[in-house]
């Protein structure tokens, strides 16, 4: 059995169970919000992409909390949903929504990511158990998230389907938009892309490095199915995840929902500066300051 050297006094604020009310996946996205930082903090390098994972957190709460049909205990379960964390880089945060989950013990947060041999690598790790795809380089997870969702339908699977969270820095990149106009070829119906668009990538703003808008309008000329809201709306993202996944909601097209958001989301000076906290280091000061914002 491994001993672990780090030991955290953060507990779940929200015990797994089938069915979650708003404000329970508020909590469970507080919960992966405070992870992120605590994880950040005890990690091999004191780092993360943290920035980002903040941004996702309440989308990866919802579909965690509520939607993504899985046995953690059978991770190759073969009527499970699939995710794809396109974004890879953020890995954190979803590691922290899988811990919640049951995938493996919550002391792995604090021990194992950014470290040597350490199975929760920064980028998705396909060595860990849960993780459909390794997604380090940007462009490829809704490629492959349109391959998942082709089989299900070559299989007959009408009851499953294919997330995929993808970054807006991702959605600047030619290979993301071969894989859109593959999508709706295929008709994909049962993908749904959730697009988490805080704005920024690693050296500017999406809008002065590669502008994005009209961000639907040319997800629509690629005959996607498009719905925008806020990102760190709860009842915002239940609606949302519920239309797309109903067949009747626009059959034969992939579905499509944009998530505005913020940088940091959740720590002050991360959402000041969201340019400096792309990826960032805590020391003690600023590792303290965050748990302050996060309530403890």
């Amino acid at each position: 059995m491994i001993e672990y050297k780090n030991k955290s006094d953060l507990q779940p604020l929200i015990p797994y169970k089938t069915e979650l009310s708003d404000a329970e996946l508020e909590k469970l996205a507080l919960q992966i919000r405070r992870d992120v930082i605590e994880l950040t903090y005890y990690s091999g390098t004191k780092s993360s992409h943290v920035g980002g994972e903040l941004s996702a957190a309440d989308i990866l709460a919802v579909l965690y909390g509520t939607y993504l049909n899985l046995k953690p205990e059978e991770p190759e379960w073969k009527d499970r949903d699939i995710f794809v964390m396109a974004k890879g880089h953020c890995s954190g945060a979803l590691y922290a929504a899988m811990a919640w989950r049951g995938y493996f013990k919550r002391e792995m947060l604090w021990n194992e990511f950014n470290r040597a041999h350490g199975l929760l690598q920064e980028h998705c790790n396909l060595y860990l158990p849960g993780i459909e795809a390794a997604t380090g380089s940007l462009g490829m997870g809704l490629a492959n998230s349109c391959g998942y969702a082709w089989a299900m339908k070559h299989d007959n699977q009408k009851d499953r389907r294919a997330y995929v969270l993808v970054g807006d820095g991702e959605c600047t990149e030619g290979q993301s938009w071969e894989a859109m106009g593959l999508a709706a070829q295929l008709k994909l119906d049962n993908l749904i892309a959730i697009v988490d668009y805080n704005k920024y990538i690693i050296s500017s703003t999406t809008y002065e490095v590669m502008n994005l808008e009209p961000f639907e309008n040319r997800w629509l000329d690629f005959r996607w199915h498009v719905q925008r809201i806020n990102g760190h709306n709860i009842g915002a993202l239940r609606t949302a995840i519920e239309k797309a996944k109903d067949p009747a909601t626009a059959p034969g097209k992939p579905r499509v929902i944009i998530c505005d958001t913020v940088k940091g989301k959740g720590i002050s000076f991360m959402e000041k500066d969201a340019f400096q906290w792309h990826a960032g280091h805590l020391d003690d000061m600023l590792y303290a300051q965050c748990m302050k914002e996060l309530g403890l």
